[in-house]
């Protein structure tokens, strides 16, 4: 009674953690007994690389549905994006291939489309579609910019080069400072034109009075145009005087800046700066009033620019850094390689994948649970390290003698006890096809395995072989892993069926999550904060 009472709770705990397991798959993997509601539709793309089923399809950043399954048809990405039922596509919108940050998971963003377009209907196909930028396309466009810099700095040589380019630049800095020097002696003699202009105003306006008293009929039709005119003059002095009405209380940008005391200041202060400024230019103070005034800037100005000429013919000739890289094609090269490589290891990025995976298995004759946590890292689609735990009740048998008397005899009798021990599998594999290969420890001793896989990986049958002992049978165990949903999958099998002993029919479940869910799970769990 007592042993059926251990049993119940191991299991009754064997239970509760796949079940617990299973709650947060579904959680964290949003998964669901029941298919997801929703209709289908389809995106073509040239290429799809980083993207993965299951990911996100979002319109304006609110998460409108997931991608269901990819496919390769004629040389091109056949996506299925699973819609949700209430959402309303156009037919126009497009669908682009985003990265969250630079090395951030891939996703499906939907324009909107227009609002006289057609809604897409279940099935149909979005014609509209912009891949992903790769580091390719990048550097493609990095060279066409470099060859144009090349180009223009070819053509500033060309025209800034030799005597007569420096002699040009040399007129062009005079004629500036002939022109600043006479708009100065202009502005001096302001006074003596305004004289002279209002001199002429008289004479015409005498002019004006002798033509009114001979065609007094002309006269006529200009007062009467005056007097329109005056009409509308008034009808705009109203509008001014509400204008300027709102201005006194300091409605509107103006005022306000006239009502505020403190903006009153700041311009104020703004022009007082102005009229500083240009009095200090007129003396010949600063950087612009040297320029305007004095001839030692203008020849600093010359050789600043003789030296960028000098630069200029460095560069064409090749020296330097920025030479070498303008006109030298095996530096070139040897940057494009560099960035090739890191492209490539990029890409290698995107195939690193890490996979935890738990367990638990109930073996009917022993009648006890075996429970395996395994760690499987994965840098190519064809290859994988596994590390894995295993917690065996049976794994350490431990022999006592027992001497006892019966009928004036004396016996000696082996008592065999099993205790729980924690055994590691540390394997490498490579698959071929549909066939994987696995050798190394499996349950702290050596051994091989064989994998075989079906039905688009969800069923994978599986024989393994070790603890190879010249006095015993090797442990040989059978099992056949399906997996119903994206998480969890049933195991069933056959463990150590060569065994006198030990062999036992067995049935487990397990659950298991990708690199993504772990990050997933982990930005999701709360942070406590003081």
């Amino acid at each position: 009674m007592s042993k059926l009472t251990v049993e119940a709770k191991v299991g009754f705990f064997v239970v509760m953690g796949i079940v617990l397991l299973g709650y947060m798959a579904m959680k964290m993997g949003k998964l669901s007994f029941t298919r997801e509601k929703g209709y289908d539709i389809e995106v073509v793309f040239d290429s799809v690389s980083g993207l993965a089923p299951d990911v996100p399809v979002e319109i304006a950043g609110v998460e409108v549905g997931r991608v269901r399954d990819i496919s390769l048809k004629e040389g091109k990405a056949h996506v299925i994006l699973r819609i949700h039922p209430d959402i309303r596509i156009k037919k126009d919108a497009k669908a682009v291939i985003r990265t969250r940050g630079i090395l951030g998971d891939k996703f499906i963003a939907l324009g909107r489309g227009s609002e006289e377009a057609p809604e897409i209907r279940p099935g149909e196909r979005l014609l509209h579609t912009e891949p992903a930028m790769d580091l390719d396309s990048l550097m493609g466009t990095l060279q066409d910019v470099a060859t144009d810099i090349k180009t223009l700095s070819g053509s500033l040589a060309t025209v800034l080069g030799g005597a007569e380019g420096e002699a040009t630049l040399k007129e062009v800095f005079r004629d500036f400072q002939e022109m600043v020097r006479t708009l100065n002696r202009t502005v001096q003699e302001n006074k003596e034109n305004i004289d002279l202009i209002i001199a002429n105003l008289s004479d015409f306006s005498k002019t004006l009075k002798a033509l009114g008293g001979v065609n007094t009929d002309d006269v006529q039709k200009i007062v009467t145009n005056m007097s329109q005119a005056s009409d509308r003059l008034g009808t705009l002095m109203e509008g001014m005087n509400r204008i300027v009405s709102r201005i006194n209380e300091g409605k509107g940008n103006l005022g306000r800046l006239l009502a505020e005391e403190e903006a009153m200041e700041n311009l104020n202060g703004a022009l007082a700066a102005l009229r500083e400024v240009s009095e200090k230019i007129n003396q010949g103070q600063g950087t612009l009033g040297k320029l305007v005034n004095e001839d030692e800037t203008v020849s600093r100005l010359n050789d600043t620019l003789a030296s960028v000429q000098a630069v200029s013919e460095k560069i064409n000739r090749g020296e330097g850094s920025i030479g070498k890289l303008v006109n030298d094609e095996e530096t070139v090269d040897k940057i494009n390689t560099a960035l090739t490589g890191i492209n490539d290891y990029l890409q290698k990025q995107e195939t690193f994948r890490t996979y935890l995976d738990y367990r638990g298995e109930y073996l009917f004759e022993q009648e006890w649970a075996k429970s395996y946590f395994t760690l499987r890292v994965q840098p190519r689609e064809d290859k994988y390290y596994l590390f894995q735990v295993v917690d065996d009740p049976a794994g350490k048998k431990k022999v006592t003698r027992v001497i006892r008397e019966a009928d004036g005899q004396t016996y000696e009798e082996e008592r065999i006890e099993l205790e729980d021990e924690l055994k590691f599998s540390a394997q490498i594999a490579k698959r071929y096809y549909n066939l994987g290969l696995r050798g190394g420890f499996f349950e702290s001793t050596g051994g091989v395995g064989v994998d075989y896989y079906l039905l688009n990986d969800r069923l994978t049958l599986s024989l393994e072989a070790f603890d190879f002992d010249w006095e015993d049978n090797p442990h040989l165990k059978f099992k056949a892993d399906f997996s119903p949903l994206h998480h969890i999958y049933l195991t069933a099998g056959y463990d150590d069926f060569i065994s006198d002993d030990d062999a036992s029919f067995f049935l487990g479940a397990g659950i298991h999550f990708a690199d993504e869910d772990i990050k997933t799970l982990i930005t999701q769990i709360p942070i406590p904060t003081d």
